[in-house]
């Protein structure tokens, strides 16, 4: 991501906008219920940050939502800054919510019992809608990252995650 956010500030310098897409750099499900798994282990202690798809699902006992991390470029705020929501794995149609937290976690170690669940809720997108602007979060990220929650209003959807391989992940367009 060093050479991306390097390619964005000399066209930057130079006084050339040019859009960026950057895939996302972490992500992970996050377990946020009081069920357990197996071997009686509570699930929101399992981490799920390396698995090829992550899941934001809202039920009555279960909950679980999405965590993405995102590189920014390290200087400059972002004139537009748009987040880009692949199709989900099933083709469900989706409604959700994008909310900014803290950058304080890591993929492989990222769980409910050690990820505070706070955040402020920057959008709202709903189905065939496959972008949102979501400038507000950038320009309020810290460290030259970015991390969001995506939740859904109801019911569950799954989408491709960075270790799938795949090219369909979600992805942060943004310009100096």
């Amino acid at each position: 991501m060093k050479t991306i956010s390097a390619v964005a500030c000399l066209l930057a310098a130079l006084g050339t906008a040019a859009a960026v897409m950057a895939p996302v750099a972490r992500d992970a499900t996050v377990a946020y219920n009081g069920m357990t798994c197996e071997n009686n282990v509570p699930c929101n202690s399992i981490p799920m940050g390396l698995a090829p798809t992550v899941l934001s699902f809202k039920g009555n006992r279960d909950y679980e939502r999405v965590l993405l991390g995102f590189d920014l470029p390290t200087s400059g705020l972002p004139r537009k800054c748009i987040l880009h929501i692949p199709a989900a794995v099933d083709g469900a149609r989706y409604n959700l919510t994008v909310s900014a937290t803290d950058n304080d976690w890591d993929e492989a170690t990222v769980t409910g019992a050690n990820k505070d669940i706070a955040g402020f809720q920057v959008a709202a997108v709903e189905w065939p809608a496959t972008s949102v602007d979501i400038k507000y979060a950038c320009d309020e990220s810290t460290r030259s990252k970015l991390s969001l929650w995506v939740d859904t209003v109801s019911g569950g959807v799954t989408f491709h995650s960075l270790q799938s391989g795949r090219a369909d992940v979600f992805v942060l367009e943004y310009e100096l």
